[in-house]
């Protein structure tokens, strides 16, 4: 006869339970280290992107867990504050403590998941896993740029500008005279232009709880145009008029004859090269095309940001306008290529992609060697604009209807 087991029915779950262990501990250990890190206050301090990106897990949190835990996580938020003050002796900024509430949220979510299973696990490893990814692009975003100022020691920031002037206004120069001449409006334009991490971190977590196919089809989208935006950088190099006219924007213009007499040709900035296209923009679009599934406030909420950014962005001497226009066909040709759940034979998907990319590509061509084309006429590079944002928003139009119904 057999030998009956003594083994308890506890003991069987010990190894998981010793593993969920140390993994509760490394999480702890690596939430302490960064709270108590100097670099990471000072990334957090200096880079408001980023900071805010990580406040933005605290959007992810609330959406995927009860409001009755959210004690929990300022209460954590106070004590690694605490242990952030009393280590480095630090100012009390706003800064690291948005960026630190985020990080209280994610060791929330990951202490939640250690201990959890079946649906529920599911759910929260995509509350962590995109998130932390989202971070991590965010975090080595600046090795990009810093390479393109270093392929790119001039700029086609004349080129630009001399497509905005084509139009007979510089519409970038309008906004910042209104915006700048306004303490109140300034900050807030400001304000607008750095929620942006917020916005995708909103419409991130929003679709997780509604549609989880969407909600990664997002943020592959979201986490795509980022480095697809930076070989544009390359190819169309650019700072903004901000840059361009340095201590004169907005208020200072070149005129149009100071600008024919003025040779067309690359000039040397100091500032980043992202202005063409505006990824800004671009993700603001994204954001708004993709919350079609969420509710009317959210969709009325994402649609105000999207012009609120267009604001901020023409306002604070970011972009030109064509930034600004170029977004709209990049946004469909990235919503497009990540579509993965329509077929790539599907008509309206490649379409949107087609359209999209050649978009772009004209655009690319016009702007560096068919500028003459554009000073024709004013009409000429207007149509050209309203035919771009036309076009983009019929196709996308089309690329939605099978987009969310294969869903």
């Amino acid at each position: 006869m057999a030998k009956a087991s003594t083994q308890s029915p506890g003991s069987l779950n010990l190894p998981n339970r010793r593993m969920r262990a140390m993994a509760l501990i490394l999480s702890l250990a690596v939430v302490l280290a960064l709270t108590l890190s100097r670099g990471f206050y000072d990334q957090i301090s200096n880079n408001v992107f980023f900071s805010l990106t990580l406040a933005g897990c605290a959007i992810v949190f609330l959406s995927v867990r009860p409001l009755r835990e959210m004690p929990q996580v300022l209460g954590v938020t106070v004590v690694l504050i605490s242990l952030q003050l009393a280590a480095l002796r630090v100012p009390l900024k706003v800064s690291p403590v948005l960026a630190l509430l985020g990080l209280s949220s994610l060791f929330l979510l990951a202490f939640r998941r250690i201990g959890s299973s079946g649906t529920e696990r599911r759910l929260l490893y995509d509350s962590l896993v995109p998130p932390l990814l989202f971070l991590l692009l965010g975090y080595f975003s600046s090795g990009p740029l810093a390479l393109t100022f270093r392929l790119h020691p001039k700029t086609l920031d004349l080129f630009l500008y001399s497509f905005d002037q084509s139009l007979g206004e510089q519409l970038s120069f309008k906004v910042g005279q209104v915006v700048l001449a306004s303490h109140l409006l300034t900050r807030i334009t400001v304000a607008v232009y750095y929620l942006l991490p917020l916005a995708i971190m909103f419409t991130y977590a929003r679709l997780l709880v509604r549609d989880r196919s969407l909600a990664m089809i997002a943020f592959l989208a979201f986490a795509v145009a980022g480095p697809v935006g930076v070989v544009f950088y390359n190819v169309i190099p650019g700072c903004g008029p901000g840059c361009l006219m340095d201590g004169k924007y907005p208020f200072e213009t070149f005129s149009t004859q100071q600008l024919r007499q003025m040779p067309l040709q690359p000039v040397p900035e100091g500032g980043a090269r992202n202005a063409f296209p505006s990824l800004h923009l671009a993700w603001a679009l994204l954001a708004w095309w993709y919350s079609d599934r969420l509710s009317f406030w959210n969709r009325a909420l994402l649609a105000m940001f999207c012009l609120g950014t267009v604001v901020a962005t023409l306002g604070l001497g970011e972009h030109y306008f064509i930034d600004l226009v170029a977004a709209f066909p990049f946004a469909l040709m990235v919503q497009a290529a990540c579509a993965l759940n329509v077929s790539v034979s599907n008509q309206r998907r490649m379409g949107a992609f087609l359209v999209g990319f050649g978009l772009m590509l004209g655009w690319v061509v016009l702007l560096r060697w068919g500028l003459a084309l554009a000073w024709i006429n004013p009409v000429v590079p207007w149509s050209l604009v309203a035919g771009t944002i036309f076009l983009t928003l019929v196709f996308q139009a089309q690329l939605r209807t099978v987009l969310f119904e294969k869903i």
